[in-house]
């Protein structure tokens, strides 16, 4: 561990190592996983704190999760009061975590624990933020290639600041979760917000497995609408894009314009072409369709932000079993003004 922050971790309160895993109806398999960090964490750091958050699950997740605490003490358990989305959950999550340095994974055993061990070496190496990079990927042959084909597109867009094939699961040291819970912003993208924060990330390789228990909580409309999320919150091109297409039919009906005028004025003969004129004009309104389409996505952002509500209740947090707040001390997630409404 470099010396600084070995200190710092000596002279605070605070565990050296924090794991947060937001979950949403994963009563398969939290045993299991619970297990796995457990067995890893103990090895790898002087003190840790282990953080499930929860999500409004309407199985037996929150039962499972609260009986292993009797048995774990490093175990403690963030119960938000409803489903309030991933991100919501994921911020509560750091929110609530004391470590120097703090791990974020996904709570479906597809992001294994026991890299774990690696990502914590690294951090102790000097490095400020370490990404797990999957070098494979266990999901159809569809979902594999949509996921390629939008992040190579968002990094072009954002100029290589957002890896590829990078997703939740990643190691941030105190500083890094500090600056990511300064954002205010409501529709996050959690990949995008820790490589705006700009420090040079560690890499660590791993085999992505499939799933191995139910479905993806994601689904096809969960990762579209993270994919408009990401391209909208990070990259000005679309509203530039958006002027050259205004741009382009302004300057195309000007044209048409000044052509029926020489037209008119040159010679006697009817203006030509009353099909093209209309496919002219079609295209002009299509252009015109295109940039509200694009103006509406980012108002619908907007009007989101502009509501301020907070990301989330917590309804309880329990650690050996018990609750460590009454039901009724209902508390907002964060401190700061950032509202998700989802």
């Amino acid at each position: 561990m470099r010396s600084d922050q070995r200190r710092e971790s000596q002279d605070s309160d605070g565990p050296t190592l924090s794991i947060v895993v937001p979950v949403y109806n994963e009563g398969a398999l939290v045993v299991e996983l619970v297990e796995r960090i457990v067995r890893v964490v103990r090895h790898c750091a002087d003190t840790t704190e282990i953080l499930f958050v929860n999500d409004g699950s309407s199985d037996d997740t929150l039962p499972r999760l609260v009986r292993l605490s009797t048995q774990i003490p490093e175990l403690k358990v963030i119960d938000l009061t409803r489903n309030f989305g991933h991100m919501s959950a994921l911020m509560a999550g750091l929110e609530a975590a004391r470590g120097e340095a703090v791990v974020v994974m996904d709570g479906d055993l597809q992001d294994p624990p026991e890299l774990i061990k690696e990502m914590v070496q690294r951090w102790q190496e000097g490095a400020h933020l370490v990404l797990a990079h999957r070098s494979s990927r266990g999901e159809g042959a569809v979902r594999r290639v949509m996921t390629s084909v939008f992040y190579s597109f968002l990094s072009r867009l954002t100029k290589g600041r957002i890896p590829g094939q990078v997703g939740t699961f990643s190691l941030l040291d105190r500083q890094c979760v500090t600056l990511i819970r300064q954002f205010s912003e409501s529709q996050r993208f959690f990949a995008g917000m820790r490589a705006w924060i700009g420090y040079e990330p560690a890499i660590v390789e791993y085999d992505r497995p499939e799933r191995a228990y139910g479905r993806s909580r994601v689904g096809l409309r969960g990762a579209l609408r993270l994919a408009r999320v990401g391209l909208l919150s990070f990259s000005e091109l679309p509203l530039r894009l958006t002027a050259l297409l205004a741009m382009a039919g302004a300057v195309t009906l000007a044209l048409f314009g000044i052509a029926v005028i020489i037209i008119k004025l040159a010679s006697s003969a009817a203006i030509p072409g009353w099909a093209s004129t209309m496919v002219l004009i079609g295209f002009v309104a299509s252009l015109q369709s295109a940039c509200l389409a694009v103006m509406s996505e980012y108002l619908a952002i907007l009007f989101v932000e502009i509501k301020r509500r907070p990301d989330g209740v917590v309804k309880d947090v329990y650690q050996h079993g018990a609750a460590l707040r009454p039901q009724t001390d209902n508390v907002e997630v964060r401190a700061l003004p950032g509202v998700s409404t989802r």
